[in-house]
């Protein structure tokens, strides 16, 4: 069991990966036989990464015990691009553990990316790193939609409900939801929009961002470099990306991914910007279309929007999961020309699963 004592901090260096992935099994032995997996991982996300990333570790005699990263991103906040970073992969050596170790990392990130000029720290924490970013300063900004669409209710709450005769009753009622208050009209008709998929962004995303963009006061910026990196590149993991176009130009995009290796088949939709309402349901249309055919039991889609974004899911026969949690999405902010009003204003983001690095 290792002590306060015995360890110390400092930034990553190259080529201490091989000893990251050895915490790594410690930590998830599960990972014992998966190294060639990890490092195409690794190699994908601290190598690769458009905007760059920074890594501090705690040591014990040249073991590593700890690690916590941050991904810069670049962040629209009104009219202005600034650097902007998402807090990842926080873990701690099981022997290791309840001794403030990732509370120090955290701090001597923080204070780096901080004289580096990054001042606005986000993240989508598990219950542990949620606690010590809160003792921080940071706060939430809201609890995140769920928006469902389901197909199948019986397959949908198996796991959820285990008592046969009341699994039959609850599909049952969602089966007579689906047929009756959410039925839905066609896509709504948009002249010369066609919708296909696609294996990777053109230089085009890069003109649709910036028409797009100023239709948000808060939002991750995507353009083609980060696109492709995100749902491209990232290795042995399969997005289906979908581009709405009229007259050659990019009006709208959804990027989603299905898992059929369970029970439930479920598909996740990761990104979604379009133009307008209308688009973003011919969009959303599409692959939900798709995923019926493709046996899925349920679509959905996480994350902070406005009411306008949550009616076009809303108008495709979503609905919302009840009963939220805070706590998913934070934000610390250390910025003097950036209102803390501002930013805590929920309608004024769009914050989605894609932002995240959850695979």
């Amino acid at each position: 069991m290792g002590t306060q004592d015995n360890w110390s901090i400092r930034p990553y260096r190259e080529g201490d990966e091989g000893k990251i992935f050895e915490l790594q099994k410690a930590v998830h032995p599960e990972r014992q036989n998966e190294s060639e997996r990890w490092f195409k991982w690794w190699h994908w996300k601290y190598k690769e990464v458009p905007c760059g990333i920074r890594t501090w570790l705690a040591e014990d005699n040249g073991k590593i015990l700890a690690q916590l990263s941050a991904i810069i991103m670049n962040l629209k906040v009104g009219n202005d691009i600034i650097k902007a970073a998402q807090f990842m992969d926080s873990v701690t050596h099981p022997d290791y553990r309840r001794q403030g170790i990732i509370t120090t990392l955290t701090r001597n990130l923080q204070y780096e990316l901080k004289q580096n000029g990054v001042h606005i720290l986000y993240g989508f924490p598990n219950a542990l790193s949620y606690q010590i970013n809160k003792k921080l300063g940071a706060f939430d900004i809201a609890a995140m939609h769920k928006m469902i669409k389901v197909f199948k209710w019986e397959s949908a709450l198996r796991k959820r409900i285990s008592n046969q005769f009341l699994l039959k009753l609850c599909a049952m009622v969602g089966n007579l939801l689906n047929n009756t208050f959410l039925r839905v009209s066609r896509a709504p008709a948009v002249s010369g929009l066609s919708i296909s998929k696609v294996s990777c962004f053109d230089e085009r995303i890069n003109e649709f961002w910036d028409r797009v963009s100023k239709q948000f006061k808060i939002i991750f910026e995507r353009r083609k470099d980060y696109l492709n990196w995100r749902f491209s590149a990232v290795p042995d993991v399969n997005y289906s990306m979908y581009v709405a176009k009229k007259a050659g130009m990019i009006l709208g995009y959804l990027v989603m991914r299905c898992r059929q290796d369970g029970c439930p088949k479920t598909a996740a939709i990761y990104d979604l910007l379009a133009e307008s309402e209308e688009v973003a349901q011919c969009l959303l249309h599409t692959v939900v279309e798709y995923c019926r055919r493709d046996g899925m039991d349920y679509v959905y889609w996480v994350g902070i929007a406005n009411k306008t974004y949550l009616g076009a899911f809303r108008k495709r026969g979503f609905i919302s999961i009840p009963f939220r949690k805070k706590g998913e999405f934070y934000i610390y902010s250390s910025s003097p020309n950036i209102s803390g009003e501002f930013l805590r204003n929920p309608q004024n983001w769009l914050v989605q699963t894609g932002d995240s690095d959850h695979l």
